[in-house]
């Protein structure tokens, strides 16, 4: 009887009353996932070790530090501008590294394009008279020849040698955001990735007409999934028909990375 009431008030608001099973519900709680979510569920450790490749103003740091409150960050941004900013707002911070220093496929120094906003930054130059790029030259009042603003010479390192000399044993989360140089980040960490010494990679992928030789996913996969690296999460849906400005988070997670989220998975175990 209480069945049939409850069924009847939902018929006057035009709704149905369904019963589901455990394995619905388990579905209704995870496809509402963010990436912030899943990274959280994927990464058990309350103190992970994490880096941040491409700090900008610190938007990642204050993003892991709501997630994992006692991580220890090691952040990298070419431009001393923002890692000035970024020091003196955290300089009471012991548990994160601030270097004002690019991260690629080998150690030198190379010419980083300073542009009007200084996210968009990248050591790829912009490829002119693109929707995208009138559009954010509009936005920050500056002519679209003149949106990238300096260029600097930036010292590069690599991940392998970072970790070597710092004496780190592994990165339970790697994010990259570099505006088009996240296959060189990767291709600096060989010797991590055949190790699987990266727990949960985070990279961006542009895929409008924004840079120069603009990555495709396979510049990503060719790297990580012959090294036994799954790919587990994608940050949104589109495409380049809806949107001037597209690009997507892929997270990729490491083979014993996966074989714990198997064993201990309620969608796969229920």
């Amino acid at each position: 009887m209480i069945k049939n009431f409850i069924q009847k008030i939902a018929n006057f608001f035009n709704y149905k009353v369904i019963k589901i099973s455990s394995r619905d519900r388990i579905n209704l709680i995870y496809e509402n996932y963010n990436i912030d979510d899943i990274t959280k569920f994927i990464i058990k450790k309350s103190q992970p070790v994490i880096f941040d490749i491409g700090a900008n103003k610190g938007q990642s740091i204050e993003r892991y530090k709501k997630i994992f409150q006692k991580s220890t960050i090691h952040s990298f941004e070419p431009n001393i501008d923002e890692i000035n900013i970024l020091k003196e707002k955290y300089q009471n911070e012991k548990n994160l590294f601030l270097n004002n220093l690019a991260v690629g496929e080998k150690e030198g120094n190379l010419e980083f394009n300073i542009n009007a906003r200084s996210g968009h930054s990248s050591f790829k130059e912009l490829i002119p008279n693109t929707t995208w790029l009138k559009k954010r030259s509009f936005r920050e009042n500056v002519d679209s020849e003149n949106y990238t603003s300096k260029k600097v010479n930036s010292k590069i390192i690599t991940l392998d040698d970072y970790v070597k000399k710092n004496n780190i044993e592994n990165i339970d989360i790697l994010k990259i955001d570099t505006q088009g140089y996240e296959d060189k980040v990767l291709q600096g960490a060989q010797n991590l990735i055949k190790e699987n010494r990266i727990k949960l990679i985070q990279v961006e992928i542009i895929f409008s007409e924004i840079y120069e030789n603009p990555l495709q996913i396979y510049d990503i996969e060719k790297i990580l999934i012959p090294n036994d690296y799954k790919l587990f999460a994608i940050s949104n849906g589109g495409s380049l028909i809806s949107k001037y400005s597209y690009e997507s988070d892929f997270i990729y997670i490491a083979a014993d990375t996966y074989k714990d989220f198997k064993a201990n998975s309620p969608y796969l175990n229920n």
